[in-house]
């Protein structure tokens, strides 16, 4: 995973989206969508200490090392798909 230049040599691999839960999967959806920790939390009707804690516990599980890293990895993985600037759509 390094055509956004995070290089994972050396490194342990990211497990993938099946080692999150539901509940995490929505916070890295949001996440990867730019908003903050008190919007996620809002969206989602969860406290905003929950979404810290699980946005702690994805970078754990996926061995990231921010949550930048955390917005790359779900728009890499397809959890998340923003149209290109730009672009014409079909």
């Amino acid at each position: 995973m390094n055509s956004w230049g995070l290089s994972t040599e050396g490194t342990t691999q990211p497990r993938g989206l099946a080692a999150l839960s539901d509940q995490q999967r929505a916070v890295l959806r949001c996440l990867a969508r730019g908003l903050a920790d008190h919007e996620i939390a809002r969206v989602l009707a969860v406290s905003q200490r929950q979404v810290g804690a699980e946005v702690a516990e994805i970078l754990r599980v996926l061995n990231l090392r921010d949550r930048m890293a955390a917005v790359v990895f779900a728009h890499e993985t397809g959890l998340i798909r923003l149209p290109v600037p730009g672009a014409v759509a079909d």
